[in-house]
């Protein structure tokens, strides 16, 4: 997980990595807020919808932290991504995230460049989301009204 050479990470920059990583998933979930299930399928310019960039992030964050550990993860992600599953991803990578950065192996040049990295994107996944075309309405379905009388 580290050079045996490097510092290891300390209580209190282990506890400001964390607020980090708190404020850029509060800045993504900000720009989440409102945004409904048409939204997530949302064509961001370059084929890419909300749903598949989230999930994307989600992906790559755990294959960082694979890295950290000195593991080989993939970075798949699924096609056409559902909602629910991309936000339960989130969560699941963030979980990793911490678990790894309380590993008392993990160097502090390490921690931080993985929470930098993680940040980066997260904040770019914001402004995308933010910043998204607007989505196309639903169709109109007509109303058949019964005859008179």
């Amino acid at each position: 997980m580290s050079d045996v050479n490097s510092p290891r990470l300390d209580d209190a920059e282990r506890a400001a990595l964390r607020q980090r990583l708190e404020a850029s998933r509060a800045v993504l979930l900000a720009a989440l807020e409102g945004v409904t299930e048409r939204d997530f399928t949302t064509n961001l310019g370059d084929g890419e919808t909300v749903a598949r960039m989230l999930a994307r992030v989600a992906a790559e964050e755990r294959a960082e932290v694979a890295g950290l550990r000195g593991e080989t993860a993939s970075v798949d992600v699924p096609a056409r991504p559902l909602p629910p599953q991309v936000i339960h991803g989130l969560a699941g990578a963030r979980y990793q995230t911490g678990r790894a950065l309380e590993a008392p192996e993990v160097t502090g040049e390490a921690a931080r460049a993985l929470v930098e990295r993680v940040e980066a994107r997260e904040v770019t996944a914001a402004e995308r989301i933010r910043n998204r075309p607007p989505s196309t309405p639903p169709p109109v379905i007509p109303v058949i009204q019964p005859p008179p009388g």
